[in-house]
């Protein structure tokens, strides 16, 4: 009668499927949806029916629809129904049309779903309205002989200009533009720049091979009459000198503007020598060293029609070279992944951070985490936290007073004698990068606003010389800057060591994602370097939506990479041969990928340059073995004084990684050839690699050192199962010998925790990430010089010198996927969702007695949350809420808590679904195994939300 009268409140339809993308762009989140092929593929998430007690809703079927927007008299109607399709699949739904859709077209569409609870189907989701772009670009612009990229070699042209007239003929239906300023440009229209927070366009590529455009939909920005269009350029990263490149600057435009009105007719805008040009207000840009801004030189009105400016010489462009070198195969593509941005815009959010329901953590038990709070300190300003952009500032003063604003990380140290400090900023750890920006006022009556434009900077303190003002913090607004991105990761535990560490990673990964993966923020040197990228991708996919990011920075290392499959260390960039660990960025980068969206279009498009650059290992190989294996940097940075591990070890494992990666790739597609070859060979590399570096006599790999055997037990198949317990005893060893503290580099550091985890010593790894002393993630944040909020390059950062000392570097951020990896125990690589929270004993609980972590999928959101805590429940048991997205299934694993441990009694809500006096006893909807071996519980579920009680003895 409860089930019935639940049943019963049900309308006949019910919500729509949410947060919907094609070709893996967010429609909620993307206000001009333009989709780069001809057969896009299409994903939705289902609503959860929460009035409902009913579980394992799986869906049984979907319909799509999609039509063509006729925008003119001349198009013809397009209309696709799929009808009603037989399946569950709801991501990668391929577009089953059969006609493609066409260049330069208006499109919309809309899904609903049926599901096995329910006879009725889902409301339709609204009608989702897209647009195609010129899907033969590159070919379009070459051919186009009036059609030019203008700039100037004679003067600073920073600003350009255009109007023209559009007739009232008949009214207009759309207007499209195409634009790429290189370096940067912002883009005017009729006195209001098109989409105000998207920052630092188009992205950074090795121009030559890729140079990207940005297309715009600007239909309602266009009148009839009179129009102007203005664009401002700046250096970027085309620029001699940024990094040296001979053939770079000076900036250029290219601009297209489609107008079509509703009787079919059309009108074309190119940038050609019709155009003027001048410099403007800002004297000098740079990525390193800031922006020198005038704004004497503001022209408030000259991006409008009728515009006339008295003061300067708007002169004609000149027309410039393509960055594009044809005969290297250079393209000019869509830009197809989301923008750097700035403020609120930049991130979206797909978890609840602040949400307790169904939480058993609270305030104390979190702690206080460091970072995001403003300061102030005199005029110099402690924003609380490291981050990347820059600050909007308010002044009032006389034109022609100015004001000299400079960056920094960290403030110099106090003296020893007095300890006594100025509170100015340090700065020598910016090396060659001035990281400082001029403004000279207008003189504005009220007050007038700087923000720089082509510049961006890495800091947590703002140092303000000359103002004429006194500056409060009202005054001062500093928006986070990087590449557009959705939370889908929050993980929180009852550890405020860890809390803190994820805070790091997660601001320090944001501060990193500038069009591609960078090292650092702050210094001369911001580069895509590739090691850094590898060891990232894992954390950076469980706690950000990127997927579009990461396939745009695959294309960049392709781009690079030569005949024989070699690839350089960094991108863009020309560093050949890459170190194995650091050119290993491009299988990791395609795997980690698949493995985060099940995304077998990623293993199809970049398969072959996979092998490619596995092959021109083997070769490598064939000349030196794993003896004497090809190496640069090996296990970057360990923390002194502790040395580096033979080298060759390193870059061995490099090496097996990949051949592995490769296997697993060519049995996901099919490849048995391949699978087969691949299997000889790991096998032979795996017998060779412990014969090479296993000393028979000491029982351990290399030197004894802890990089040497984590680095040897991350590998699969490699150490003999006769001399794994030695090895790990070897390991476990030394980190005791050295007091709970990492001997390891950045490489054998992502390893070092999940091999701990997975041979026994969980709570071994816990104690080793609890730790605050030096070296490791804590001392970080509570060393009495500096209070980290993002992740330092070095271990030792505040003792060491400025040469190499960020204090803003992800590379170490690799632990962070082990908390989702293995605190949490979420793993979505294969269809069946497997959560395994990896337990501390009941000894030492108290590292971690709570956790809660979500994670969404694109089925929706994994919500995990556990107490052991005996205000909460009882000793020797957990209390865990699961939540399982609709659509999907889920494998719980559940880890005695006691050595030797069993389950005496499993609870899931109010009824004991198993208990070792009766065994399983059958409940609806849990399907639970015991392994007699381990003492492991698994129970299989289906989507909904449960709260299991698991009791050992």
């Amino acid at each position: 009668m409860y089930l019935f009268f639940l049943w019963s409140t049900i309308d006949a339809r019910w919500a729509s499927p949410f947060d919907v993308r094609i070709d893996h762009h967010k429609a909620d989140i993307t206000h001009d949806l333009v989709i780069n092929t001809a057969r896009p593929r299409f994903s939705w998430k289902i609503s959860r029916l929460d009035n409902l007690l009913y579980r394992n809703v799986q869906q049984a079927a979907y319909q799509l629809q999609l039509q063509s927007i006729q925008i003119t008299e001349r198009d013809n109607r397009f209309e696709c129904d799929s009808e009603r399709v037989n399946s569950s699949q709801s991501t990668h739904v391929s577009y089953t049309c059969q006609s493609d859709l066409l260049s330069s077209k208006y499109y919309r569409f809309r899904v609903r779903v049926w599901i096995t609870k329910l006879e009725e189907s889902s409301e339709w989701t609204n009608w989702i309205r897209f647009r195609t772009p010129i899907f033969n670009l590159h070919e379009y612009i070459i051919r186009n002989d009036n059609l030019l990229w203008i700039g100037s070699t004679k003067i600073n042209m920073n600003e350009l200009r255009k109007e023209f007239l559009v007739p009232n003929d008949s009214p207009l239906k759309s207007a499209i533009a195409y634009i790429s300023g290189l370096g940067y440009y912002e883009f005017y229209l009729n006195g209001f720049k098109v989409d105000s927070s998207r920052k630092l366009d188009p992205g950074w590529t090795t121009y030559e091979k890729r140079t990207l455009l940005v297309s715009f939909d600007v239909s309602t920005n266009i009148t009839t009459g009179m129009n102007a269009v203005g664009v401002k350029l700046g250096n970027g990263w085309y620029s001699q000198e940024q990094h040296g490149e001979f053939n770079y600057g000076p900036p250029r435009l290219i601009f297209i503007l489609f107008i079509l009105f509703e009787n079919g007719g059309e009108m074309q805008i190119f940038s050609d020598q019709t155009w003027t040009g001048r410099e403007g207000s800002i004297k000098h840009d740079s990525v390193y060293s800031g922006e020198m801004c005038d704004s004497r030189n503001d022209r408030s009105n000259w991006s409008r029609a009728g515009f006339n400016d008295s003061l300067s010489a708007w002169i004609m462009p000149e027309s410039m070279p393509s960055p594009i070198n044809i005969s290297r195969n250079g393209l000019i593509v869509l830009q197809d992944m989301p923008p750097i941005r700035a403020g609120s815009d930049a991130l979206h959010l797909e978890v609840e951070i602040d949400n307790q329901h169904q939480r058993y953590l609270n305030s104390e038990d979190i702690g206080k985490i460091k970072g995001a709070s403003l300061t102030d300190g005199i005029r110099t300003f402690d924003l609380g936290q490291n981050m990347v952009g820059w600050c909007r500032i308010r002044f009032h003063g006389p034109s022609g007073f100015g004001v000299y604003i400079r960056h920094g990380e960290i403030l110099t140290q106090p003296v020893v004698s007095t300890n006594h400090s100025a509170r100015n900023i340090y700065t020598e750890n910016l090396r060659d990068a001035t990281a400082s920006d001029t403004y000279v006022l207008r003189g504005d009556l009220i007050n007038e606003i700087y923000e720089p434009t082509f510049t961006v900077h890495g800091f947590r303190y703002l140092s303000i010389f000359g103002a004429p003002n006194a500056l409060t913090l009202d005054d001062v607004e500093c928006p986070f800057v990087h590449s557009e991105t959705t939370v889908k990761g929050h993980f929180s535990t009852s550890n405020p060591i860890i809390n803190q560490i994820q805070h790091n990673i997660q601001w320090g990964q944001l501060s990193n994602i500038m069009s591609l993966p960078t090292d650092c923020p702050q210094r001369n040197e911001r580069r895509g370097w590739m090691g850094d990228a590898a060891l990232s991708v894992d954390e950076a996919l469980y706690n950000f939506d990127l997927i579009k990011f990461y396939q745009n920075f695959l294309n960049l290392i392709v781009d690079v990479q030569r005949d024989d499959g070699e690839v350089p260390n960094y991108v863009p960039g020309n560093s050949y041969p890459a170190d194995p660990n650091w050119g290993t960025a491009l299988p990791t980068i395609t795997w980690q990928v698949y493995r985060h969206y099940n995304d077998m279009h990623t293993l199809e498009a970049y398969y072959d340059h996979v092998v490619a650059y596995v092959e021109y290992l083997c070769g490598v190989y064939n000349l030196t073995g794993l003896a004497n294996f090809t190496v640069i940097y090996g296990d970057w940075v360990p923390p002194p004084p502790q040395p580096m591990t033979n080298k060759h070890l390193i870059a061995s494992f490099a090496f097996l990684h990949d051949v592995y990666l490769l296997i697993n790739m060519s049995q996901v597609l099919g490849k048995q050839g391949d699978t087969n070859t691949y299997l000889v060979l790991y096998q032979q590399l795996a017998e060779e690699f412990h014969r090479v570096f296993f000393s028979t006599s000491k029982n351990f790999y290399a030197d004894g050192m802890q990089a040497a055997q984590v680095l040897a037990l991350a590998l699969p198949e490699v150490v003999p199962a006769n001399v794994r317990e030695a090895v790990v005893n070897q390991l476990v060893n030394d980190i005791n010998q050295n007091n709970i503290h990492l001997t390891t580099g950045i490489v054998s550091t992502a390893q070092l925790y999940p091999v701990l985890s997975d041979n026994g010593h969980h709570d071994l790894a816990l104690e080793l990430i609890s730790s605050t002393t030096y070296p490791s993630y804590g001392y970080m944040f509570t060393n009495p010089y500096e209070n980290a909020t993002t992740i330092w390059e070095l271990w030792n950062a505040p003792l060491t010198g400025p040469g190499m000392n960020s204090r803003n570097h992800i590379m170490y951020g690799s632990v962070g996927a082990w908390f989702y990896s293995h605190l949490a125990g979420i793993d979505v690589s294969s269809n069946m969702i497997t959560i395994r929270p990896r337990m501390a004993s009941e000894a030492k609980k108290y590292l971690l007695s709570k956790l809660d972590c979500q994670l969404s999928t694109l089925y929706g959101l994994i919500h995990i949350s556990y107490t052991r805590d005996e205000h909460d429940t009882i000793s020797n048991s957990i209390l865990l809420h699961i939540t399982v997205p609709t659509n999907t299934q889920a494998r719980i694993i559940l880890e005695p808590l006691l050595i030797g441990g069993r389950c005496k009694t499993l609870i899931e809500g109010h009824n004991i679904i198993w208990s070792s006096d009766i065994g399983n006893r059958y409940v609806e909807g849990f399907d639970i195994e015991k392994d007699s071996i381990t003492g492991f519980m698994t129970v299989y579920i289906g989507s909904g939300q449960y709260e299991f009680q698991a009791i050992w003895q």
